[in-house]
Formats: C-alpha cells, structure tokens, sequence
C-alpha cells in the first residue's frame, strides 16, 4: 500500500510540472504572437481557451471552501475576459485589439499557473493526470462540450444581471488584484462596464490604466470613501 500512495504520489508531481511546464509554454507563445492577430487567435481558439475553460471547470469542482470558491470566481472572470477579447480578434485586426487579447489571456494562464494548479493538486477529487492529458489535446481534439465560452461568456453557468457587473476589490488577493481588474476590462466589448468596489481611492490603478488604454474607458466615482470606494468604468 505505501509502495502503491509512493507511486501515486511521484505521478501526481510529475503531472503537476508537466501541467506547470505547458502551460508556462502557452504564456510565451501567447506573447510571441501578440504582433499576429491571425497566429494569436488561432492559438486562443484552438488551444489556449479551452485550457482555460478545462481549469475553470477543475476548480469549480475542486472544493467548497470560500478560498477555493473566491479563487474560482476570480479566474472564472479572467477566463471569461480573455475569451471575449480573443473573440473581438475577429473584428479588431489591429495591434490594440492583439495586445488586449494576449495581455488577457496572459494574465489568466499566468493565475492558472501560480494559483490553481497548487488548489488543484492540494484537492483529493483532482486528477492531475488527467488534466494534463486534456490539456495536452486542447489542440489537436475538442468535444463539444469542451469548447471554449462565447464572448463575455464564463464556464460558472451563470451571468451578469444587465447594467454594471459589480467587482468588489476588497476580497481579492493583493497579489492577483490589479491582473484581476486589467483582465476583467479587457474583456468589455463597447459599452459594457463594471462597478469597482474598493477600500481606498485607486488613484495607481488609474494611472494605470491611463498607461495602458487612453481614452478607451469612462471612469466615473460613485462614491468616494472615506471607507468604500464605488467606481463605475465602461468601456468606450
């Protein structure tokens, strides 16, 4: 029996660095190919959401802890983001829409890699094994089940009551929390928006954003503290 949990056990660990090792692949060739939007969406349609979408049905089922359901819930809007932009692809050919596509599913595989993998191999219901087999033909085979959420879409089940889809800050990592926001706002299409709910004025965010996408978003306060932060931001 020890010889048996030993085996298991070395099996586990070598399907989570293979996991870890490919999907560190996906993140290069994503950024590889930003300057091609044909090669990028290619890449996203085939392979890369799908992956996602396989992760976010992983964890969804992993646990029910609140850690694992916020982490779920988070990298289920950071899938959701990175397949609306690669959706837009088809539409957007230039260099903006290309980088927004990538930056989105970059940041989703770069969560995918630092934070599920670790909740799905600490999880007894997981099968690293198996998941690493179904990543691995993303590519190459999909069922029809499988394939990847439509645009703004997400693999919960649910959906965004209409008006702005409320994203409240201030329960998520601090590690993960400005990825979450930029991720979640590439994946707008015109006209949509979120609420950002936060515990201080997110001045930097802004600046960030400034940076990032000048004049591609409306940012109005709802509410400025002292305590709560209530930002509307609608893409243009």
């Amino acid at each position: 029996m020890e010889n048996l949990t030993l085996a298991s056990s070395r099996e586990s660990a070598a399907a989570l660095e293979s996991t870890s090792s490919l999907l560190s692949e996906w993140t290069a060739k994503v950024a590889m190919q930003a300057p091609d939007a044909a090669a990028l969406q290619g890449t996203l349609q085939s392979t890369v959401l799908p992956g996602l979408d396989t992760l976010a049905r992983e964890l969804a089922a992993a646990g029910n802890t609140a850690q694992t359901a916020l982490l779920a819930r988070i990298f289920d809007h950071l899938t959701a983001a990175a397949s609306a932009a690669g959706t837009r692809l088809s539409t957007e050919h230039g260099e903006a829409g290309s980088a927004a596509a990538a930056q989105a599913a970059g940041t989703a595989l770069e969560i995918a890699n630092a934070e599920v993998l670790p909740v799905l191999a600490a999880a007894p219901t997981a099968d690293l094994g198996r998941l690493l087999a179904t990543l691995e033909a993303a590519g190459t085979s999909r069922e029809a089940g499988s394939a990847a959420p439509a645009a703004g879409g997400c693999a919960c089940g649910g959906h965004d009551e209409e008006g702005l889809a409320e994203l409240d800050t201030r329960v998520i990592p601090h590690a993960i929390r400005h990825a979450t926001i930029f991720g979640a706002l590439d994946g707008l299409a015109p006209g949509r928006g979120i609420l950002l709910i936060a515990n201080h004025n997110p001045l930097p965010l802004l600046a960030q954003l400034e940076q990032r996408a000048a004049g591609k978003f409306t940012v109005e306060y709802l509410e400025e503290g002292p305590e709560t932060f209530r930002l509307s931001m609608i893409r243009n």
